[in-house]
């Protein structure tokens, strides 16, 4: 612990000036002194995030809303706000990031699998830089700490006289030993609420890295499950539902966990009524009352596109758009909603409107086939509607235009595209 201590020091001196990352910067080091280096890179990583939030507001003038630290980070990278960050401590945020998302994910399969292990150079490489960051962030933004006023007293003192020194009352003792179990009671309850919270914001964390992964992004605040064991229910069957399940096996990966969510002996919130809808979609049942609990949280872009595929699933393709739409405007960054609308396009021969949602798609999601595979199924169609048009250069174009698409579906895995992707 010889060259952990220098740092956690270090950042307990720094602590006070950084107001609501106060929080995480105490629990990180009292987690390094028990040697939960896992939690240590996680806190790290929430803080950095917390300072880059803090930066989009003061610096950019603009509302964070719910990016988080990958996209922040990409943000102060664009040439636009070049400058702002120095170039040493994007780095430092960098390396932050990196083991900060190595902790937040399992990377692994069968519960009796070794998971990732972290520690003692993991953390000493993370706090390193974030006290590089905090030091610079102190001297840049931070505001001095507050100290508390002294106490006045009540007693007047003759000048030159000694202070009184008769023993308490018995009275007063056992005032005094009372006041000593109470302090004791409530530092008590504060550990124990400090470790409730942070098992509840561990769990968060895993879960919305389980979104990222899948390409949704999370429920509104308002709509998330907020108990532990509700947060630990849910990760334990969201992998079940993952767009990572092989299709062989999604129907009966997706069954069980809709038995289990079923099983669980609660009233869903909007995020959990999502998982029961998602699950029951994937098993082959879609469950109506499901997907309506979760489309009752206004802003919750993952539940429109659900929605959207149920709809499609009912071949009512209006109220299928209608959804995939509202999805599309609440996230712009959020590439499922925009490659199911231009799919229904180039199903219904609108090719004109179907391209550049699945260019934007495939833009979003550039290591995903699907949107490219049918974004060249959608060039060969323009291809030879212009063709027939007599738009030979036109057609000739979005032909080439076709085959890179393609040859980009074929390297990242979809092997129809292989006879496509030809010389």
């Amino acid at each position: 612990m010889t060259e952990l201590e220098p740092l956690l020091k270090r950042l307990e001196q720094l602590t006070p000036y950084f107001g609501r990352a106060r929080d995480d910067l105490t629990a990180l080091t009292a987690r390094a002194r028990h040697q939960d280096y896992k939690g240590v890179l996680q806190n790290a990583r929430l803080v950095v995030e917390m300072l880059l939030r803090s930066l989009v507001s003061v610096e950019m003038k603009q509302t964070p809303g719910k990016a988080m630290l990958d996209e922040l980070l990409s943000k102060f990278r664009q040439q636009g706000y070049a400058g702002l960050i120095p170039t040493n401590i994007l780095a430092h945020m960098g390396t932050v990031q990196a083991w900060g998302n190595l902790s937040s994910h399992d990377h692994s399969g069968g519960l009796h699998e070794a998971g990732v292990k972290v520690g003692l150079e993991e953390a000493v490489t993370s706090l390193n830089s974030l006290v590089a960051i905090l030091s610079w962030y102190k001297e840049s933004y931070a505001r001095a700490p507050e100290t508390p006023a002294p106490a006045a007293s009540s007693e007047k003192l003759v000048p030159g006289a000694p202070p009184p020194k008769a023993a308490p009352s018995h009275s007063k003792r056992m005032a005094l030993v009372g006041g000593g179990l109470l302090m004791a009671v409530v530092i008590g309850l504060g550990v124990l609420a400090l470790r409730a919270s942070d098992q509840t914001s561990q769990l968060r964390g895993k879960l919305d890295a389980l979104y990222a992964e899948n390409g949704e992004p999370p429920p509104p605040v308002a709509c998330q499950e907020q108990e532990s064991p509700a947060l630990a229910a849910l990760l334990e069957v969201a992998p079940r539902v993952s767009d990572r399940v092989p299709e062989a096996s999604r129907a009966q990966e997706a069954t069980m966990a809709l038995e289990a969510l079923r099983a669980w002996s609660q009233r869903w919130r909007p995020e959990g009524a999502f998982y029961v809808a998602k699950a029951s979609l994937a098993a082959g049942h879609p469950d109506a009352a499901a997907m309506s609990a979760a489309l009752k949280c206004q802003g919750f872009a993952a539940a429109e596109n659900l929605a959207g595929r149920m709809a499609a699933l009912a071949q009512d393709l209006k109220e299928s758009r209608a959804h995939y739409q509202r999805a599309a405007e609440l996230d712009a960054r959020f590439w499922k909603p925009r490659f199911n609308l231009g799919l229904i396009h180039l199903q219904q021969q609108r090719v004109g409107e179907a391209v550049p949602l699945l260019e934007r798609a495939a833009e979003l999601a550039p290591d995903v086939a699907e949107p490219s595979l049918f974004l060249g199924h959608a060039y060969a169609a323009r291809a030879a509607a212009a063709q027939a048009s007599g738009k030979k250069e036109e057609a000739t174009a979005d032909r080439e235009r076709a085959k890179a698409a393609w040859c980009r579906a074929r390297e990242r895995g979809a092997s129809q595209a292989a006879i496509l992707c030809r010389p």
